[in-house]
């Protein structure tokens, strides 16, 4: 298949910088960033023209392969740095086999189940289906907005992906790779934080049991990917910190802080504190030439999200798009704490309600010790939301890291409880590396609005401090200890592993609330796509049946900004044999988007399948010109025929 040329060629990168003389660890690193590199070029030149088919794509990836296996055949190797493996205790290699058998047990769940969470239904996805109808990621009309202003990294990747596969099987291996890329990167952080082989393994262990990153993993959500590029940019900064070559590790930087970027809008606030670390160390090495890795890097990043920037220029007045549904609008430090404190409780979530609500009382008693409002309509998100704390753990849009916070806490207390112990330069990059983390959280809670699915958010934290928690448990807690918390980290992972809400293997919160068996095995692939909202299954169903029975091909959409657009384009690919097109219309007057022109060309649609409210409720429809009549309705949808069906 088609689709096997992108990872073919993500493996000879690897190859090829690992010949060059690098580590595992560096090699998938070098590797990955340009293969990320590679897949933002093509995209955008590519979509520049409409010319992002799979003739394209075939052929720019065959091309690079050959590239790529040409260069290894003819490369001279040099002395690469010999692995310690072979000298690796039965432990090491215990957590070794563990960490594999959680990946390709992932691997599996990502390969078997469809894409299938409400934000992957509503705009990661369904923006993935436009840009292969517009052979280009031109903005276009659409009611739900974040389809085209948020990070597309993860989007294009997965793009290029279904259009040489010619489905979504691998759509959810976008996340996976990140996740086992995070783990090579954590192993590389961990070294340079001073781990041995054994604290790397360790780093690679905690990463790994993430429940946050167990879950997302075999997703289409973005937060993996972007706390990959993360990691990679962390890495590359402790490397400049202590590498005398004075540009070495920049244009690295550059495309780590590019991708990052361009895959999650919490890089932002998550990077910058370990950016000033570059420009400190960038003022000691280059005093009056600091100018210099700040323009390599930058150029490099921003040439990478210079498309995207644009278009978000052009179609909302700035490159970031439309934020305000995040912003605070505000600062002080009562709001901080506040803030501080609703994110903190989010990763201490249980299933047991009870539980829950001694801790959100706990989190009242906080706010009225400092005088805030712990559902201030001003900090909290959506309007009317209270706070509170979910007790479905296993949930990828709630699910909350108690172990890691816990061990989080425990590691920093015993680093600065045992300062003496780490010679000067380690405990000086340990002391800034955790320093950097808690910055990039108390910026996100000092900007970021709070809401009951932040915990998601948090993830590149999280993977970020798992070389700490791993560098601070091998040198100050006995060995025995430690290989008691990887196991138990592996046993407690079990839980989201098999539990998955969204993707289970085993059974999810369906057996107790309904005592009904469900799983990746036993429900169909068309079925799993509504397993987070079952009780619209049979309206999509019997709205894409009437689309197939009226043989109309070119059909509107009149939807609300977080309808589940996706499943509609899965459902019609495979009922209607002929090509088909679907547009957003009937677009609301303050919708940026109202204005900018179809890619495709102008649209006249037979059909017009609603989902808003007002829409729903009419027995007419206006749209160009033409009179829609409400044909059928099904559930919350409702279908108007045009004229000429």
């Amino acid at each position: 298949m088609l689709v096997v040329l992108p990872f073919l060629a993500l493996a000879l990168l690897v190859l090829v910088f690992r010949k060059r003389g690098n580590p595992w660890t560096d090699a998938v690193l070098s590797g990955a960033l340009c293969w990320g590199a590679f897949v933002v070029v093509t995209t955008e030149l590519f979509g520049a023209f409409q010319a992002l088919t799979g003739v394209s794509l075939t052929l720019a990836w065959g091309l690079f392969d050959l590239l790529a296996i040409f260069y290894i055949a003819k490369y001279q190797p040099r002395e690469m740095p010999k692995t310690s493996m072979s000298h690796s205790s039965w432990f090491q290699w215990f957590l070794v086999g563990c960490t594999i058998a959680l990946v390709a047990t992932i691997a599996a769940i990502a390969l078997i189940a469809p894409p299938n969470n409400w934000d992957s239904m509503t705009y990661h996805m369904g923006r993935v289906v436009h840009w292969m109808q517009n052979q280009s990621v031109a903005h276009y009309p659409t009611a739900i907005t974040r389809q085209i202003y948020q990070g597309p990294f993860a989007g294009f990747t997965i793009t290029q992906l279904q259009i040489l596969s010619g489905g979504d099987r691998f759509a959810n291996l976008v996340q996976w790779l990140a996740m086992v890329g995070s783990l090579f990167g954590v192993a590389a952080i961990a070294r340079e934080l001073g781990a041995s082989l054994r604290g790397q393994i360790l780093a690679a262990v905690v990463c790994v049991t993430l429940p946050m990153g167990i879950l997302q993993s075999s997703s289409t959500q973005t937060d993996y990917v972007g706390a990959f590029w993360m990691t990679c940019f962390a890495y590359y900064v402790l490397r400049y910190w202590d590498n005398e070559r004075k540009m070495s590790q920049v244009p690295q930087m550059g495309a780590s802080l590019g991708l990052a970027i361009l895959a999650k809008g919490t890089a932002y606030l998550y990077l910058f504190p370990f950016g000033l670390w570059f420009a400190i160390s960038s003022i000691w090495r280059f005093r009056t030439r600091i100018w210099q890795p700040w323009v390599i890097m930058g150029a490099i990043a921003l040439g990478l999200n210079l498309g995207h920037y644009s278009r978000n220029f052009a179609a909302f007045g700035s490159p970031l798009g439309a934020t305000e549904t995040y912003d605070m609008g505000g600062w002080s430090l009562k709001l901080l704490l506040s803030n501080v404190s609703r994110n903190l409780a989010l990763h201490l979530s249980t299933p047991v309600r009870k539980i829950n609500l001694i801790l959100i009382g706990v989190v009242e008693q906080f706010h009225n010790l400092i005088g805030a409002d712990v559902s201030d309509p001003n900090t909290t998100f959506p309007p009317g939301q209270q706070f509170d704390i979910h007790s479905r753990v296993n949930h990828e849009d709630l699910a909350g890291n108690p172990l890691h916070l816990i061990l989080g806490f425990l590691s920093a207390i015993a680093f600065f409880g045992n300062w003496k112990r780490f010679e000067w330069n380690q405990r000086l990059k340990l002391a800034l590396y955790l320093a950097a983390i808690v910055a990039g959280f108390l910026l996100f809670c000092s900007l970021i609005i709070w809401s009951p699915w932040r915990s998601r958010l948090h993830l590149p934290l999280f993977v970020l401090l798992s070389p700490f928690i791993a560098v601070v448990l091998e040198r100050v807690v006995k060995p025995q200890l430690t290989n008691a918390v990887a196991v138990f980290l592996i046993l407690a992972s079990l839980l989201w592993l098999l539990f998955n809400e969204t993707r289970p293997i085993v059974a999810n919160s369906k057996y107790i609330e309904e005592n009904r068996l469900e799983n990746i095995f036993n429900t169909s692939r068309n079925d799993q796509y509504f397993t987070p909202r079952p009780e619209i299954r049979q309206s999509y169903n019997q709205t894409v049946d009437w689309l197939a029975e009226s043989g109309c091909t070119d059909i509107g959409l009149s939807y609300d900004g977080d309808a589940w657009e996706y499943p509609l384009w899965m459902l019609l690919k495979q009922r209607l044999d002929s090509p088909f097109r679907i547009e957003h219309l009937r677009l609301v007057e303050a919708n940026p988007t109202k204005d900018l022109p179809y890619p495709n060309g102008e649209f006249t649609p037979c059909v017009i399948v609603a989902n808003q409210n007002d829409d729903v409720q009419a027995t007419e429809l206006e749209w160009g010109g033409q009179t829609f009549t409400q044909a059928d309705k099904y559930g919350a949808i409702a279908v108007f025929s045009g004229n000429n069906p």
